[in-house]
């Protein structure tokens, strides 16, 4: 019988690329609801504690009190990683507040373009023609789509770019991660990682509200699951069957699932530039997705025999 490895593992990391962007597009739709009742520091700490709780209690779960111990033996890999992911996401959700769902996940995916050249730079990787395609209209999906209106928009555009590009950064040290550093370790750290950064935030800038509305508790808590904690989990875990740069091309089917949650939550509905481009990201992304890289390997499936 003949296995195809590389398509099987090519397989799993384009499911685990594309459920992750779909749960962490959640985020433009939930964080947009939570903000609108709540001030930045004070969504910005409970978005995390959440999500800290989530992470820690889902590893403290599976490995018990061995969880600490593991922080400490891979603290170099995971400190870095977080606390520059943490700058990330305080961006990144300064940003939402400034854009509608669409906008934001479009202005944010310009962390493709940062990926890939990363990826080719330090990783040795490299597209071949059916990706390249792909990469190209996702490009000129972004280049139909990203416009400019207004004061807000500008500085949200600005706001989003400068966090995809330090968002890359956080990413390529995950994919330099051992790989014999559990998924879920990395996901715990990040987390915490955001949430130290929340903390100082919060005392610095002496912001908290300790009144919170019912339905941006809501939305914290429901963001907080799909986004920080499970997207993180299939992203770090695509990370492992695919290049950097080929997930990164995979999530940005971000703006279309954008779109579709912005427009049965909210009623927000895209304009007709908006969803042409959306067209070509996803035709995009598809092509990468679609493609199956590697020729056969004949894996030996017979049983094993005892004796020399």
């Amino acid at each position: 019988m003949t296995i195809n490895v590389s398509q099987t593992t090519h397989a799993r990391g384009v499911a685990l690329a594309v459920a992750s962007t779909a749960l962490v597009a959640t985020n433009y739709v939930t964080a947009k609801v939570a903000l609108g009742g709540l001030n930045l520091e004070t969504f910005f700490f409970l978005w995390f504690a959440a999500a800290s709780v989530l992470a820690v209690g889902h590893q403290l779960g599976n490995t018990r009190l061995q969880f600490f111990t593991l922080l400490v033996r891979h603290w170099r890999a995971l400190v870095p990683m977080a606390a520059i992911g943490a700058v990330s996401n305080l961006l990144f959700f300064a940003g939402v507040g400034f854009l509608d769902p669409t906008i934001s996940a479009i202005c944010y995916r310009t962390e493709l373009i940062f990926a890939v050249l990363l990826g080719m730079l330090t990783l040795g990787e490299r597209l071949n023609r059916m990706e390249w395609c792909g990469f190209a209209l996702v490009v000129a999906g972004l280049a139909v789509i990203y416009y400019r209106g207004g004061a807000a928009l500008s500085i949200g555009a600005a706001v989003m770019v400068v966090s995809a590009l330090i968002g890359v950064v956080s990413n390529w040290l995950a994919k330099r991660t051992d790989p014999g550093v559990d998924v879920g370790l990395m996901v715990a750290a990040r987390c915490l990682g955001s949430l130290a950064l929340a903390a100082v935030y919060v005392m610095v800038t002496r912001k908290f509200n300790a009144s919170v509305p019912a339905i941006s508790l809501a939305m914290v808590a429901v963001g907080a699951l799909l986004g920080p904690f499970l997207s993180f989990v299939c992203y770090f875990a695509a990370l492992r069957y695919m290049d950097f740069s080929k997930v990164s091309i995979l999530r940005n089917g971000e703006p279309v699932f954008a779109a579709v949650y912005g427009l049965v939550f909210l009623g927000s509905l895209p304009g007709g530039r908006q969803l042409a481009g959306c067209a070509l990201v996803l035709g995009g992304v598809l092509l990468v997705a679609l493609f199956r890289p590697g020729p056969a390997v004949a894996a030996d499936t017979r049983p094993a025999t005892s004796g020399p």
